[in-house]
């Protein structure tokens, strides 16, 4: 008999618990996992969002483990069911499904009408309708392919539009899209990405809503002049500069004389007409250009509803 006392090294790694001696991870996970899963539903945790919960936090658990091995050794088993939770990664999951819409949803709501339809809807498979599920799913795919091809037709000479709908339709992160569009995130976010949300949304409800609420997006505008980014937020004050320059000039005229007295706006109404900046306009008259905006401001305003009249 050795007088060495040496044993085996143990085929499976197990860790000390304080609740039930030296366990593997499986046993842990076994543990744990239905005490785990039944406070996640009474805090409000949704079905689909369980089990990748439990993946994540139970991953964080693994990697703890392998680097510290009498990690649970003082811990009691509620104490490692809420390191679990902790790291389950909930709040992150919510946000980037708060960035899309579920095709599920799309396609589920108000889709049919009648009861008939809801009958024999072609998806509960149960009932032995099998190829009229599959022919669903088919053209179900093919309108998502008919949208996005569209939406990459419209947008195929700007860049910055491709990579906000690359973003939006991907699981690429907003900082690298911004990167590929050559801007700063918060300016190609609030300039790309938002109107893209919204004509996205519209198209897909246009496929797979008989009744929707998203409004009809605005039609793009595009600049003449490459100098300038095309973007869908210009001014809405445009209109006007055309009637004028053709040769139509009595509405400015009578607003130069309705307010011939206001030197600030008078001043501003000719800068209008001239094509001048607010900044440019501003220092021609020794102004200061953060005061003067707001006079450049009314003055296409009233431009525009003097010739849109």
């Amino acid at each position: 008999m050795s007088t060495f006392n040496i044993k085996p090294y143990p085929r499976v790694a197990v860790y000390p618990t304080s609740w039930a001696g030296e366990l593997t991870f499986h046993q842990i996970y076994d543990d744990l996992v239905h005490y785990a899963s039944n406070v996640m539903k009474r805090n409000g945790f949704r079905p689909h969002e369980i089990p990748e919960c439990l993946q994540n936090g139970f991953m964080v658990l693994w990697e703890t483990l392998a680097a510290q091995r009498d990690f649970l050794k003082e811990k009691t088993r509620r104490q490692a069911v809420f390191f679990v939770l902790a790291r389950c990664k909930i709040s992150s999951m919510r946000y980037q499904e708060g960035m899309y819409d579920s095709l599920d949803a799309l396609t589920s709501d108000d889709w049919h009408n009648t009861a008939d339809e809801h009958v024999i809807d072609g998806m509960q498979h149960q009932r032995g309708e099998r190829w009229a599920g599959w022919a669903t799913e088919i053209d179900m795919r093919i309108d998502i392919e008919r949208v996005m091809h569209k939406l990459a037709t419209k947008y195929a000479d700007s860049l910055r539009h491709l990579a906000a709908l690359y973003h939006i339709t991907t699981q690429v992160s907003r900082k690298d899209a911004a990167s590929i569009a050559g801007m700063t995130t918060v300016n190609w976010y609030q300039t790309y990405v938002l109107p893209m949300v919204a004509e996205v949304r519209y198209e897909f409800a246009q496929a797979f809503l008989e009744t929707h609420s998203y409004p009809v997006p605005k039609p793009i505008i595009e600049y003449p002049d490459k100098s300038r980014c095309t973007g869908r937020f210009v001014s809405p004050y445009h209109a006007w500069r055309d009637q004028y320059r053709a040769g139509n000039t009595a509405s400015a005229e009578a607003l130069l004389d309705q307010y011939c007295h206001t030197p600030c706006l008078s001043l501003a109404l000719q800068a209008q007409l001239d094509g001048k900046s607010y900044r440019i306009a501003a220092a021609d008259v020794d102004h200061s250009a953060n005061t003067f905006k707001k006079h450049m401001k009314r003055a296409a305003r009233l431009l525009h509803e003097a010739y849109a009249g």
